[in-house]
């Protein structure tokens, strides 16, 4: 009688022991789970901002571009000024006008040097990024 009671004792122990390893597996499980899924969220909210980074440093580029080119054809605006300013009437060719090569080559220099400038800004922002 005492082996029936011992072996009976012994089969609710170990049918306890395991339901408690069960339900710890099961736990462990779910926090493996858990933390599966905190993973891909900070994983999609990584790729967010590198997407969103990249779109504003492509429109800062842009900007910048932008600037450039309009720098660079104030410039030309501003050489095409000095030159029409410049111009000298062409003696018996009423409506003819010529530019002095002197007055060409200030106009010239003047432009690169403020390309020149344009670029130099550009660069700076580009490096900055401001």
């Amino acid at each position: 009688m005492v082996k029936k009671v011992v072996a009976v004792l012994l089969i609710v122990v170990l049918g306890g022991t395991w339901l408690y390893l069960d339900y710890m597996n099961k736990q462990a499980i779910l926090a493996a789970e858990q933390l599966h899924r905190e993973m891909e969220q900070a994983r999609a909210q990584a790729l967010a901002r590198a997407k969103a980074a990249a779109e504003a440093k492509a429109k800062f580029e842009e900007l910048a571009l932008a600037e450039l080119n309009a720098c660079k054809a104030t410039a030309e605006k501003a050489k095409e000024d000095f030159l029409t300013q410049n111009q000298k009437p062409v003696r018996r060719k009423p409506g003819q006008f010529t530019i002095p090569q002197a007055i060409q080559d200030e106009a010239a220099k003047t432009l690169e040097a403020a390309n020149a400038a344009c670029q130099a800004t550009y660069d700076t922002r580009l490096k900055n990024g401001s």
